[in-house]
């Protein structure tokens, strides 16, 4: 039987996402009807092992009563929940518990708690990379398996396969070799994603639109959830305003949108054929604005990845009469702390972001996109 199941992802790709929205719901019910506790646990915002310990047996509690749709009629009875439950009193919210339980002492709210747990409980751990550098990663999965081994729970971990840096990296790995039953690697498509999240019923104003976003995404070939999530948001909210909808300005607003959650840039109206970022002095613009290969006649082409113009913007600049060390140090440093610019002005002229949209159109969308003001005109 897997008792620790370690769900592996590449950072952005929707983990959580897809575990809230298409595995929980169906989990829940299952561990409702064995009488059994269903806890998701986020690591973030915690930041000592008690206070995780605290939420998940608050959390197994109030399945055993009932869960986040009970109501209390004698909280107040509830006085003294001992060493392991006095801090997590205040986690019970006095609207989640059930009604008639009018003399509940400590020693039932323990039994309740920890009856939902053994032998079945499905406890969830995620945000691993948002984890307080305050908790201790040994002393964690101490509990983990303490929870495994000896409460029997079925444990889920969810994270990033590439979370863990340094000591941690080395407890992480000793874990995996002695505890860790199975590992399932999420790793779905562009489309798969996208589908995924898609498929929520606010999205459904967007139906007639589903071509050209996913075709613009799959441009970008940005994997990522929180990306897409914000991306049909903002489409919603701009159909729904009744702005100037058609393919171009929609793949416009996508564009402009992903560049700036990317790289908090926003892109000026082309200059001589080039996209210059708003409020970046580039000294090295010269070079910069070159985004091609070398090529002969008709054969030249655009650079096909930000790792080939960067090079290029590199062997440009150092490239020709020695420097002086001071100079070659100035320059580097200022490529260096401008890296996401460059980035941004890659994405922008690779794709031509405000390809056959007139320039009204685009300030609009990059106002909106900056702001997250639209007035309708």
């Amino acid at each position: 039987m897997v008792k620790l199941l370690c769900f592996l992802e590449n950072g952005g790709s929707g983990k959580t996402f897809f575990w809230k929205n298409i595995i929980e719901k169906e989990l829940i019910q299952n561990q409702t009807e064995k009488q059994k506790a269903y806890v998701y646990s986020s690591l973030y915002g915690n930041r000592t092992l008690d206070k995780i310990e605290d939420n998940i047996y608050a959390q197994a509690y109030l399945c055993s009563v009932g869960g986040k749709n009970a109501v209390l009629s004698g909280y107040e009875k509830v006085k003294d929940f001992g060493k392991r439950f006095g801090s997590f009193c205040s986690l019970l919210d006095v609207s989640k518990l059930v009604d008639g339980i009018d003399d509940i002492q400590q020693k039932n709210i323990k039994r309740s708690a920890l009856s939902y747990l053994e032998n079945g409980g499905i406890v969830c751990f995620d945000d691993f990379e948002r984890k307080s550098k305050d908790i201790d990663l040994n002393d964690l999965f101490g509990f983990i398996s303490h929870l495994a081994i000896d409460l029997n729970c079925k444990v889920v971990i969810i994270l990033n396969d590439d979370v863990f840096e340094g000591e941690e990296k080395n407890v992480f790995s000793r874990v995996k070799e002695k505890s860790v039953s199975k590992f399932l690697k999420y790793e779905p498509s562009i489309k798969e994603l996208f589908e995924t999240i898609f498929s929520n019923e606010k999205y459904r104003v967007l139906d007639e639109h589903k071509e050209i976003i996913l075709k613009t995404i799959e441009e970008t070939e940005e994997l990522n959830a929180r990306i897409y999530i914000q991306v049909l948001d903002n489409l919603v909210e701009w159909i729904e305003k009744e702005q100037e909808i058609n393919d171009d300005v929609l793949r416009c607003l996508i564009l402009v949108n992903i560049n700036f959650i990317l790289f908090h840039t926003i892109c000026n109206h082309k200059v001589e054929n080039i996209y210059l970022l708003r409020g970046f002095y580039d000294i090295h613009e010269k070079y910069s604005n070159n985004f091609s290969e070398r090529g002969i006649g008709e054969n030249l082409k655009l650079l096909s990845t930000f790792q080939d113009y960067y090079s290029k913007l590199k062997e440009s600049i150092f490239s020709g009469k020695e420097k002086p060390e001071e100079k070659r140090k100035y320059h580097n440093n200022f490529l260096e702390s401008n890296l996401k610019n460059y980035e941004s002005k890659f994405l922008a002229n690779k794709l031509d972001i405000s390809k056959d949209v007139d320039n009204k159109t685009f300030q609009k969308i990059n106002k909106f996109i900056e702001t997250g003001i639209l007035i309708n005109e």
